[in-house]
Parts: C-alpha cells; sequence; structure tokens
C-alpha cells in the first residue's frame, strides 16, 4: 500500500511507532499463507507500519531473531510500499547446479517487475563473512536481478565493504530506500 495522501497532495503522517517488544512479537507472530502462494500488497494486510519496519530495521544488529525473522521483517518492508511477495520458491540453479531456492521474491504488481532477496543475518561474529562470496557467486546466476539484504551486526565491516563493492547489497535499514529507487515507488 502506498502512504495515503491529504487532499493537498503530500503524504499524511504515518503514526507513532509501537513499543519495540509489542512490533517484534507482531512480527514473529505474522506469516501469511506461509511459503505458500504470493502475498499481494492490495489484499494482505501488512503486521507493522512502514514506520514500524524502518524503526525494528534500526535496532536489528541488537536483536535476537531467527533467519525466518528476518525475512519477515524484509517482507515487511516491502509489503508496506506495496510490493507482492513469496518467500522460499526455486528460482534457476546454483554455481554447484543445485536448485536455487531464493529467500524472498518481491513483485511490483503494476509493470510486473521482480526482484531476488536474499537474506544474510549473523547477530554474533563467526564463518557467515565465509558465505558472502559464495552469495554473490550465486546472485550472478539468477534469472532475475537480485539484492543482498544483511543485518544483525556479527559480519566483519571488511566483509561488508567487500560484499557491497562486489554485488548489489544492502543493510536492512537502508532497505525502503533501496527498494523505493530499484522500483521507482
Amino acid at each position: 500500500m502506498r502512504p495515503q495522501l491529504h487532499l493537498s497532495g503530500f503524504p499524511l503522517p504515518e503514526a507513532e511507532p509501537r513499543p519495540t517488544p509489542e512490533i517484534l512479537e507482531r512480527l514473529r507472530m505474522w506469516d501469511p499463507r506461509g511459503l505458500e502462494g504470493w502475498v499481494m500488497a492490495g489484499q494482505d494486510p501488512a503486521p507493522l507500519s512502514l514506520a514500524e519496519c524502518r524503526a525494528l530495521s534500526r535496532l536489528v544488529d541488537e536483536l535476537e531473531l531467527s533467519a525466518a525473522e528476518f525475512e519477515r521483517l524484509i517482507c515487511a518492508v516491502g509489503l508496506g510500499l506495496g510490493l507482492d511477495y513469496r518467500r522460499k520458491l526455486v528460482v534457476g540453479k546454483t554455481v554447484y547446479g543445485r536448485d536455487r531456492e531464493v529467500d524472498v521474491l518481491f513483485r511490483d504488481a503494476r509493470n510486473g517487475n521482480r526482484l531476488v532477496v536474499e537474506a544474510k543475518y549473523q547477530r554474533v561474529a563467526g564463518t557467515a563473512d565465509e558465505k558472502l562470496p559464495y552469495a554473490v557467486l550465486n546472485q550472478q546466476t539468477l534469472p532475475l536481478p537480485g539484492v543482498i539484504v544483511y543485518g544483525g551486526g556479527g559480519f566483519h565491516q571488511g566483509a561488508l565493504h567487500w560484499l557491497c563493492a562486489n554485488t548489489k547489497a544492502t543493510d536492512i535499514a537502508r532497505l525502503p530506500e533501496w527498494l523505493t529507487v530499484f522500483f521507482a515507488l
């Protein structure tokens, strides 16, 4: 859903976000259609306002999220911007020739444009940095444009600099702006 406009043509202000624990609980309970079928921006209500998505995204490095919860936050951002999405579907092959399951596929209903999202959440420092080159190589094999969305605070800064220099990537806090530019919303 696009922001509502006042009669003057300017966007109406969004309501103040709920407290973080309540936002997080709403995100954790939300899973429309599970992994079955498209979630439609015009039909399926978002669990959070765009302001709440932004607030949660800014705090993601301090939160304990599961990979599925991180993906749901990505989906909620897109849904809040008026994009349809699907989760966990096979699109193409990996660099090793296996079926490639993508985390999120966004679709703009206005024109059918699509974008694949690879979600990378890492809460603590570890070997996740070593998986980034594989994700970049796999992104290059996709039959659709893609972006890697990262968060969690556990990646080394050097690895993130390398990632952003070698592919389309953004942190979760900048995702609303990234999607707005990509889809010309």
